[in-house]
């Protein structure tokens, strides 16, 4: 995939948004170009979605975008995010916050290669959110214009499906109900049946956890090995942690396991509903680790062998 290029002649009459593919941010990119009378061009990251994102370029440059620049930066994410994110120990996988800071990053990038200070986000959380856009862009260069549409534009959902039907964008059958931020390290679920607390979300909906009636009948044995705070090789085979992270997450979700629904807290935090497979099993192994030896947390060492069955991740041996 490309990496950010020469820059373009300066002009403040474009806008860079982060366009993730998704019907929010394919409508973003219509609504900025009819609201503000500037072209759209877009960024979208590999962070491990693991689909051909050729795709998403496409898609962007037949709504109207002018530029449409996708980068991978799967390593680099794992090396800046996920790996930190392992030694912090937190059970909450935050798949959509920890993307963001990298994100911003290469917002800010093509930003300057197109010359502009005009920047955009298809986030709905408050400008003030100090793990938001907006605060982040801020902390980077504060002369940055910051748009939110998905934010700002007052649309319903029905609406949005509305307008881009109007203008002949693609919507998915799913598009209505909910909206996914994909990683290496897990899925993020958000969307208008969440803001119901008790509502439950459709077992179709889930992308990398089976449910009960397909749990994989084979048990599986996972040998994790450590160094340094940081898994390095499974089952006897040496790993980058891309390669790692994308194993874990297909067997561990073959057994349901990584399903997390976290309450919405008032006024902090909406409803919260993530698949994180391979961060379930980490965190496992690692508190495992550092229970040998207490000291070692973050920079566990060693190896611990877990046993997937039947929905339930079990400690079998720890290592050192």
């Amino acid at each position: 995939m490309e990496r950010p290029g020469e820059r373009v002649t300066a002009t403040e009459d474009v806008i860079v948004l982060a366009f993730t593919g998704d019907l929010e941010t394919s409508v973003a990119v219509a609504w900025l170009a009819e609201q503000h009378q500037m072209d759209v061009v877009t960024v979208t990251l590999d962070l491990g979605q693991g689909t051909d994102l050729s795709d998403v370029r496409d898609r962007a440059l037949a709504i109207g975008a002018r530029r449409a620049h996708v980068l991978d930066v799967r390593e680099e994410f794992a090396q800046s995010a996920v790996a930190p994110a392992l030694a912090l120990g937190v059970d909450e996988p935050r798949v959509a916050s920890l993307a963001r800071p990298i994100v911003t990053k290469y917002l800010a990038q093509v930003s300057d290669i197109e010359g502009t200070s005009i920047l955009a986000h298809g986030s709905h959380r408050p400008a003030s959110d100090p793990a938001g856009y907006d605060t982040l862009l801020a902390a980077t260069d504060n002369a940055f214009r910051v748009l939110a549409p998905c934010r700002d534009w007052g649309l319903s959902d029905r609406q949005v499906v509305e307008y881009a039907n109007a203008r002949g964008i693609p919507v998915a059958a799913a598009d209505a109900q909910f909206t996914a931020v994909r990683t290496l390290w897990g899925r993020a679920l958000s969307g208008v049946l969440l803001d119901d607390a008790w509502a439950e979300v459709p077992n179709a909906t889930y992308a990398l956890t089976r449910s009960l009636a397909d749990w994989a009948e084979t048990d599986a044995t996972l040998d994790l090995e450590f160094s340094n705070g940081v898994p390095i090789s499974l089952n006897g085979v040496s790993m980058s942690l891309v390669e790692l992270l994308s194993s874990l997450e297909i067997i561990a979700g073959s057994h349901g396991l990584g399903r997390l629904d976290f309450p919405a807290i008032p006024n902090l935090r909406p409803r919260i509903v993530e698949e994180a497979p391979a961060p379930a099993v980490l965190h496992q192994a690692m508190k495992a680790l550092s229970a040998v030896v207490p000291a070692m947390w973050p920079e566990v060492r060693g190896t611990v062998r877990l046993r997937c069955a039947m929905g339930e991740l079990r400690i079998e041996e720890v290592t050192l």
